[in-house]
């Protein structure tokens, strides 16, 4: 008895390990849009970022603001491997559309489907 129990509990930790290493898919509109993109060609469209620093894992943090439109404005945090291609964006400040829409960061930002 002891001994199916460890078998399935070394079972259940193998399967566990395997489940968190997977990396996961992105999930927002602008993240479908822009992970994998070119920070440059971010940057070069949209304007140049407000800030920049490193963060511990090597990557640097680009914090960028803009889409100023009818007192609406977006702002995003975009994460940058050291091939300056965007690795992970997300939105600080955005306005949801009340009609259940694209966001204004959406819009703004070409990943409105």
């Amino acid at each position: 008895m002891f001994l199916r129990f460890a078998l399935l509990a070394s079972l259940a930790l193998a399967v566990t390990g395997c489940i968190t290493a997977t990396p996961t898919a992105p999930a927002t509109a602008l993240e479908q849009r822009w992970i994998g993109q070119s920070a440059g060609r971010f940057f070069a469209a949209y304007g140049p970022p407000l800030r920049d620093m490193e963060a511990a894992d090597g990557t640097t943090l680009y914090s960028w603001r803009g889409g100023y439109i009818n007192r609406k404005v977006c702002q995003v945090e975009i994460g940058v491997n050291s091939n300056y291609e965007i690795r992970k964006i997300r939105t600080v400040v955005d306005r949801k559309d009340p009609k259940g829409g694209p966001s204004h960061c959406e819009k703004f930002l070409d990943a409105a489907k």
